[in-house]
């Protein structure tokens, strides 16, 4: 299931977005559950002003090495892009209490004026410890991402991982 296009309507109506430092999960799609290999959780803030979508699939950097990207499809983007970014900045995302820097790209959707973030690991060490936690953790594991904590899932992660093709030689 392709998660993007299901979002661009809401992310359209949902314009502001106020700081939260909780969101309540709504729906769940693990990664076993997915016809693309992806995952996502739809949560709201705590004003309910906006669903917001944190969507991550396996792909492949230029350089052909096998890496996990996450994908904000809320408002943000179009609060912060106004054209599609070639070299990325930087983030953090903190999963399971750990900071990780994380470069981030602005993205325009193919079928719209709409923007969203792109985002991967900056570090190979950064990298290798959020895969190592989707692939040894047996429940979901906990993000803080834009001063809100979700819950994502990681059933099937592993699987989906090694399945991708690995780096490209």
């Amino acid at each position: 299931m392709n998660i993007t296009k299901l979002v661009i309507s809401a992310l359209i109506t949902g314009s502001s977005v106020a700081t939260s430092y909780a969101a309540t999960s709504e729906i769940l799609s693990s990664w076993s559950e997915s016809d693309d290999g992806s995952a996502f959780v739809e949560y709201d803030d705590d004003d309910n002003t906006e669903s917001k979508f944190l969507e991550a699939s396996i792909g492949h950097s230029e350089e052909g090495i096998q890496k996990i990207y996450f994908r904000d499809l809320s408002s943000a983007g179009n609060r912060l892009c106004k054209q599609e970014s070639i070299d990325p900045d930087v983030t953090t995302m903190v999963f399971e209490g750990q900071a990780v820097r994380m470069s981030r790209w602005c993205k325009q959707y193919s079928y719209s004026s709409n923007y969203y973030l792109d985002l991967t690991p900056e570090t190979e060490v950064g990298h290798q410890y959020v895969v190592d936690l989707f692939k040894k953790s047996l429940t979901p594991i906990n993000i803080q991402f834009n001063s809100e904590y979700i819950s994502f899932p990681v059933t099937g992660f592993t699987k989906v991982w090694e399945n991708a093709g690995g780096d490209a030689i």
